[in-house]
């Protein structure tokens, strides 16, 4: 299994856009919000720290400075 993490402003239009890209995914973390990307790269690193298993995503939506940031862990049987 292998879990795919990554932080966003926009979850909803994230999470369309990794299931698209995988087959079988599932939301199995949203955290957040997250006042700064800062906040959110944090919980992104310390989650990483803990398994091996993670395989950051980029999201190509743009950051904007008043909006809040989430962090998400999507779950795939795919084995890498």
């Amino acid at each position: 299994m292998k879990i795919l993490i990554g932080i966003t402003q926009n979850i909803d239009a994230t999470r369309k856009s990794i299931t698209a890209q995988h087959k079988d995914l599932r939301t199995s973390t949203e955290a957040g919000p997250f006042k700064t990307r800062k906040e959110a790269l944090n919980w992104q690193n310390f989650m990483m720290n803990r398994r091996d298993n993670y395989e950051e995503f980029k999201t190509a939506c743009p950051a904007s400075s008043e909006a809040y940031w989430f962090g998400i862990t999507m779950e795939s049987s795919e084995v890498h």
